[in-house]
């Protein structure tokens, strides 16, 4: 049997975890003197609430080796599989100590798959493994899969301003810039494993129509699997939903909500829209 094992920034909307069991591990929020798991830990309302009050900027921290050691005995001790697909070690140190537990538990058992990427980037790849894993593909194809979908996939994004990137240390100090204008809306993406600067407009719908144009540059018309992310906008992300659907090819399309984890860094007012052509 094999396992699948992700992070907690996956966000996994319901539709997935209903067609496939999907293991999670949880990173860590830190504010204040609290220190919660982002899953099960702190609600995203709570979270928003709080980020919204505290005047020094939330920390965030990947599982300990020992988790990982935990939770990889129990799922190998069968003499089952694992592949595991973690948010980008560019970003976080969960790929790190995933590897060094690996080591420990069952190393010939256990894969791990740097994504190079968070949030809604990474819950394509985890669907397209559920179903790899459904379909009965081997371990090792699903890994060559998982590969190439790192190489293949493009996440685009906007926020309302780059100061909560700037205080995390996620982005290039000089980028910070891009938001200092009145009314300029930054756009960003991932690359090589990072958050980089793409462009930048001056309103959010100029913003939206500008993800969505560099997302159709890189899939063109081929069949991809989808997902849209947004932070507390629930409607305007249906929306934009609906623009992709009529857009591009969908093989699948899903809408997820940013937690803690990397909401701390980016902040309200995020929407970005992840792409993959279909294997």
């Amino acid at each position: 049997m094999i396992h699948l094992l992700t992070d907690s920034t996956a966000y996994l909307p319901p539709e997935i975890q209903a067609k496939c069991t999907v293991h999670t591990i949880s990173l860590k929020i830190c504010v204040g003197d609290q220190t919660y798991d982002e899953e099960g830990g702190i609600t995203r309302e709570a979270f928003f609430d709080l980020l919204a009050q505290v005047e020094t900027a939330p920390t965030t921290s990947q599982p300990a080796i020992g988790e990982f050691v935990e939770l990889y005995e129990q799922l190998t001790g069968d003499g089952d599989e694992v592949i595991s697909i973690f948010i980008s070690e560019g970003l976080s140190g969960t790929v790190p100590n995933a590897r060094a537990a690996a080591q420990q538990v069952a190393p010939d058992r256990i894969s791990i798959v740097d994504s190079r990427t968070a949030a809604i980037g990474l819950t394509i790849m985890v669907d397209a493994a559920g179903e790899a894993i459904a379909a009965g593909k081997s371990r090792a194809e699903i890994v060559d899969m998982l590969e190439c979908m790192v190489d293949q996939s493009c996440s685009i994004f906007m926020v309302e301003n780059l100061a909560y990137l700037h205080k995390g240390g996620r982005i290039n100090g000089a980028s910070r810039f891009l938001g200092t204008l009145l009314n300029i809306k930054p756009i960003l993406h991932m690359f090589e494993g990072k958050i980089e600067a793409l462009d930048k407009t001056r309103t959010s719908k100029k913003a939206r129509q500008r993800v969505l144009d560099e997302v159709a540059q890189r899939v063109g018309d081929q069949p991809v699997r989808v997902a849209v992310a947004h932070i507390q906008a629930p409607e305007a992300a249906q929306q934009l939903a609906e623009v992709v659907r009529e857009r591009f090819n969908c093989h699948s399309l899903y809408v997820s909500e940013v937690g803690p984890v990397i909401g701390t860094h980016v902040g309200p007012g995020f929407m970005g829209v992840a792409a993959c052509p279909v294997a």
